[in-house]
Order: structure tokens, then C-alpha cells, then sequence
């Protein structure tokens, strides 16, 4: 009668394999966070962009803070800064420095330049 089952040898080779397939895969899975906060931030930002030419439009010059935040759709507004739906990610202006900063909770910011009355 023949023995049925693996070796030790086979099982070590097996966890081996394991081991370099793990060390492989999980730099490129933690990575993916931080190009998720940075892509959210991009989005935003193309949005404050956007936000900023329809403020300059409807105020036929220069738009203020509350024109430009007031076009951002999906959060909220208070004062000077618009806040998202989901409480991470933030956009301040500042119009004595003419800024518009986009920050994510414990990622990247992006900070625009534009004339702000």
C-alpha cells in the first residue's frame, strides 16, 4: 500500500512560493491609499477650477470666496471653507492671498492661485 499526501520538502516549497507571491503583492495594495487621497484631491481641485470659471462668470469679474465655494456641489459650506459629503476633504480660500487650498484628512494638499475679491 502506497502512502497518499504531500512531503514536508513539498508543503516547505508551497509556503515558500506563498511568501514571495505576499511579498509581491501587499507594496502595491498599501500604496493604493495614498493614490486615492491623491486622485480625490486632483477631482477636487479640477472642481475648484471649474467652480472658480463659473464664479467668474456670474460675478461678470472677480468672484468672491462665497461665489466660488457656492459652486462646489456635495458638501458643505462654512465661512470660508467647503467641506465633502464625507468630512475628509477640505477646500479653504483665502482671498487676502488670492488661495484656494485643497487638503484630504492624512493626505496630499494642492494649493491654487487666483484673483479672490
Amino acid at each position: 500500500m502506497k502512502a497518499k499526501g504531500f512531503t514536508l520538502i513539498e508543503l516547505a516549497i508551497v509556503i515558500v512560493i506563498i511568501g514571495i507571491l505576499v511579498a509581491i503583492a501587499v507594496p502595491r495594495f498599501v500604496d493604493l491609499t495614498g493614490q486615492a487621497n491623491q486622485a480625490n484631491v486632483d477631482a477636487t481641485a479640477a472642481s475648484v477650477r471649474s467652480a472658480y470659471a463659473i464664479a467668474t462668470v456670474q460675478a461678470k469679474g472677480v468672484p468672491t470666496c462665497d461665489q466660488i465655494l457656492g459652486n462646489l456641489d456635495g458638501g458643505t459650506v462654512s465661512g470660508t471653507t467647503w467641506t465633502s459629503a464625507d468630512k475628509k476633504t477640505t477646500v479653504s480660500c483665502d482671498a487676502d492671498k488670492d488661495t484656494l487650498t485643497i487638503s484630504r484628512t492624512g493626505g496630499p494638499s494642492v494649493t491654487l492661485n487666483y484673483n479672490i475679491q
